[in-house]
């Protein structure tokens, strides 16, 4: 047994020193990402679609900056009608275990959302008004579009798993994060925290070497 975990350090020791020298010294992701929304009132769960990007500056083998921006967007928010677009804008730190093949990585990251929200109104024009404007007649329906948007704290938690294709290009089958946010309940006027699921996908570009 105590040979075997001899064995088992000899080997990983091996991996860990030969991919410390590819270590990169930038590298920029690009990919989907889908987010599983939890509001923090009676508003039902839902789904958002869209992309992001993240740009990483290591400052070793093992620990890297991140920055990570990317959006989604539902265009039905709730069966409302409501079209949601959300951006997130996170900085924080990274830490990865590099082995010849893969690369698993941990991250925590801080910073801001912006949401902006829209939803057509229909209202009718009450036909006893004394002046209309131009072009508009009384008793006749007018269909406006109202938008409203605003920025709260966010942060992520979690991390994913990098498959290496070749010397400057990986495969990211997985990266999932707990992804916070406090956007304010623009019906109650309060702070909420809502606590979602974010999952991306998508390939990682190296550049440099340290």
């Amino acid at each position: 047994m105590k040979k075997r975990l001899v064995l088992l350090a000899v080997v990983l020791m091996f991996a860990m020193t030969a991919a410390a020298q590819d270590t990169p010294k930038m590298e920029t992701f690009l990919g989907y990402t889908y987010v599983r929304a939890t509001p923090a009132t009676n508003a039902p769960r839902f789904s958002a679609n869209g992309g992001g990007g993240q740009f990483v500056y290591n400052l070793n083998m093992y620990l890297g900056a991140v920055a990570d921006l990317g959006a989604v967007h539902n265009g039905d928010l709730g069966g409302r009608q409501i079209d949601t677009t959300t951006a997130n804008f996170l900085f924080g730190p990274r830490l990865s275990m590099r082995f010849r093949t893969m690369r698993p990585y941990f991250q925590v990251l801080f910073g801001g959302v912006y949401m902006a929200s829209s939803t057509q109104v229909t209202a009718l024009v009450d036909p006893s008004l004394p002046i209309v404007l131009p072009g508009v007649t009384p008793g006749a329906a007018i269909t406006a579009r109202v938008s409203a948007g605003q920025t709260a704290f966010a942060m992520t938690a979690g991390g994913g798993l990098d498959l290496r294709i070749n010397k400057h290009v990986s495969f990211r089958p997985i990266g999932l994060d707990y992804y916070m946010t406090r956007l304010q309940n623009l019906r109650t006027l309060g702070d909420n925290t809502q606590n979602n699921l974010r999952y991306t996908a998508g390939f990682n570009f190296t550049f440099g070497a340290q």
